[in-house]
């Protein structure tokens, strides 16, 4: 395998790690909420928008991790029976469509970004109303680790293909 690959794969298994890990204060956030708001009568304001950004910086910082280890949802019954290599040119043909959309998607996520952060948005979520900027560049770093991944499995495939082939 390529460097590239390689290189690719390992930050996708960091970041994955790093998800994984955001449940740990996603968990305390909640636990705490809850204590304080049926224990003490006393919630909180900023318990809310935390959990749901902690929650979606979790699944959006694993999805490529998602992709790398293969559990992304697949129709088996139907390729099951295929060939090695029709199943390879199957995920050539996918991620060959899909690679375009992330970039075009990573592109869109950048001016969103900067739009946000220019006009300081805030998310009208809670009585803390939190800037939304940071959560936007957590959108921007999954969808390029994802488009990213979408590349290093596009070129995993076409190795397999290759050697189906021969």
């Amino acid at each position: 395998m390529s460097p590239l690959v390689n290189r690719i794969e390992r930050i996708t298994t960091n970041i994955g790690i790093i998800a994984a890990l955001t449940l740990v204060p996603l968990i305390l956030t909640t636990t705490y909420e809850v204590l304080a708001r049926y224990l003490f009568d006393a919630p909180t304001i900023w318990a809310y928008e935390v959990g749901y950004m902690l929650t979606g910086t979790h699944f959006l910082l694993g999805m490529a991790y998602t992709l790398q280890q293969g559990q992304f949802i697949r129709i088996d019954i139907f390729s099951q029976d295929m060939t090695a290599k029709t199943r390879a040119l199957i995920d050539l043909c996918s991620y060959s469509v899909i690679l375009p959309l992330m970039m075009w998607l990573t592109y869109g996520l950048t001016s969103y970004l900067i739009s946000g952060f220019i006009k300081n948005e805030r998310s009208g979520q809670s009585a803390m109303n939190m800037v939304v900027w940071p959560f936007r560049v957590v959108f921007l770093i999954a969808f390029t680790l994802l488009a990213l991944q979408v590349y290093a499995e596009f070129m995993k495939s076409l190795e397999k293909y290759k050697a189906a082939k021969a």
